[in-house]
């Protein structure tokens, strides 16, 4: 067999019928046709002699070598987006609005502003730290340009990019606060996706629990958990080692689910600007990229 050569517009095809569960959505995703999604579908089963899709009940769902694709298209898109973003010049000028959740700001932040500066020194850029929720918002009411959120599965339209497991977070100091009972949590308002996988886990467990610190942000959290006043949840990406430790099995508390990160744009507004972020933020946040903690 010769050599295989993988489109990537097959691929963002593929992803966005993943990411959206359906061939509709998926199509109004990448601006295409439904025939023209089915069509890449086709080619990338052709091209890899194997289905990347099986039929389950009514509709279909992904294969064992689909779900296995998944990644590494994720992967791929991701370096190509970092390949346009680091040799592509541009004579862009004018401004650009990132939105990001601040628990995520100090990890992403400094490689997206570095790279997006760096690239396009004429644009002025503006960065606005919000919940998921609030970003979201701001993107359809054409406040933010370009959005980092979570809760992507309540979020319409967000292009999913890394997937990290949420974890139970605390101090440093072993078998404190989480004896505790009923157990002290500091967390996000009601409206927060994380906050409600975690009581909702704690609940089925049986623990009881209590709110210590209520706030959207982070800044205000992180000493709370740090001083061991109370536990939190965070995706494992984000957790500092040097003053919080993950809470494993061993603590007694429930597993939690992963969480999704992804991209949010605006439908309209400055676009050539917000396309030049889209590039630098798909390539920031590559799970092996320069943005993550571990790789410091």
């Amino acid at each position: 067999m010769g050599s295989i050569m993988l489109d990537t517009d097959q691929l963002r095809s593929f992803l966005a019928i993943v990411d959206t569960g359906s061939f509709t959505r998926a199509a109004d995703r990448v601006n295409k046709t439904q025939s023209a999604v089915s069509m890449h579908v086709r080619r990338l089963e052709e091209r890899l002699d194997r289905p990347l899709f099986v039929k389950h009940g009514r509709g279909t769902r992904l294969s064992a070598d689909g779900e296995r694709l998944v990644e590494h298209a994720r992967r791929m898109l991701q370096v190509e987006a970092a390949a346009l973003a680091d040799l592509t010049a541009t004579g862009l000028s004018g401004r650009v609005v990132l939105g990001i959740p601040d628990d995520y700001a100090e990890l992403f932040l400094p490689d997206i502003v570095g790279r997006f500066t760096s690239r396009h020194p004429q644009v002025e850029m503006s960065v606005l730290c919000h919940p998921s929720t609030e970003v979201a918002e701001r993107v359809r009411n054409g406040e933010i340009d370009v959005g980092i959120v979570t809760d992507c599965d309540e979020i319409h339209g967000v292009e999913i990019l890394r997937e990290e497991p949420l974890c139970w977070v605390a101090g440093l100091r072993a078998g404190a606060v989480e004896e505790q009972r009923p157990l002290p949590l500091a967390l996000s308002t009601p409206s927060c996706a994380w906050r409600q996988v975690a009581v909702e886990a704690l609940g089925q467990a049986g623990i009881a629990s209590r709110m210590f610190l209520m706030s959207t942000n982070y800044a205000a959290i992180a000493p709370v958990v740090r001083s061991g006043q109370a536990v939190t949840v965070l995706p494992a990406v984000v957790v500092d080692s040097a003053t919080q430790r993950l809470l494993g099995p061993e603590s007694g508390l429930p597993n939690l689910p992963a969480v999704r990160l992804g991209l949010l744009r605006a439908p309209a507004g400055r676009s050539d600007n917000a396309a030049a972020l889209c590039d630098i933020v798909r390539a920031s946040l590559l799970p092996s990229g320069a943005g993550l903690r571990e790789a410091a």
